[in-house]
């Protein structure tokens, strides 16, 4: 009779000692970040300086018979860096870039374009809690997700990058630059 009740009995010590393992880790957690005690907060506007650091766009784009999603990346690389070394600021309701004095950026064709198309010379801005309007050689109106050190727009045009009539759909990610 004890023989048989011994699996039961290791059965049930066995899965009491992984509950009290997992307790013991869920009570031992604690919260790293507590904005009500000096944590960081998330930004309130977009004016400032800074980075172009991802664009994700859907669909992908078909390059030499692969589908690129991220454009900034492939861009950084194919073209010296121009957009990873451009500053785009926002202020006073203007946004400008330097781009043009990037030496990075001489050559780089598609990255200027790819400025050019959200941030180009003469573009204005407003923006909401929730929402900035880009009024350059096209509006474009995109919802704004602002982080702590990040700004997220996403957007729907009627074309794709390389302007063919494709309804595309941007996600900047901005970083924010000291």
């Amino acid at each position: 009779m004890i023989a048989s009740k011994r699996p039961i009995l290791v059965f049930l010590l066995t899965n009491a000692i992984a509950l009290s393992l997992v307790f013991a880790l869920v009570v031992s957690c604690k919260k790293t970040e507590d904005p009500g005690t000096g944590g960081s907060s998330n930004l309130t506007t977009i004016q400032g300086n800074w980075r172009l650091t991802a664009l994700n766009i859907n669909p992908a784009l078909i390059y030499q018979g692969f589908p690129i999603s991220e454009l900034v990346s492939g861009l950084n690389g194919l073209e010296g860096g121009c957009v990873a070394n451009t500053t785009l600021s926002f202020n006073n309701n203007t946004v400008t870039s330097n781009a043009a004095s990037v030496s990075a950026c001489a050559n780089a064709t598609q990255s200027k374009l790819l400025f050019n198309t959200f941030f180009g010379p003469s573009t204005t801005y407003t923006e909401t809690e929730t929402q900035v309007v880009l009024k350059g050689t096209q509006t474009v109106t995109a919802t704004k997700t602002l982080g702590t050190n990040t700004a997220t727009l996403v957007t729907q045009l009627n074309v794709d990058p390389l302007g063919q009539p494709t309804p595309t759909s941007y996600t900047m990610v901005l970083t924010k630059q000291q």
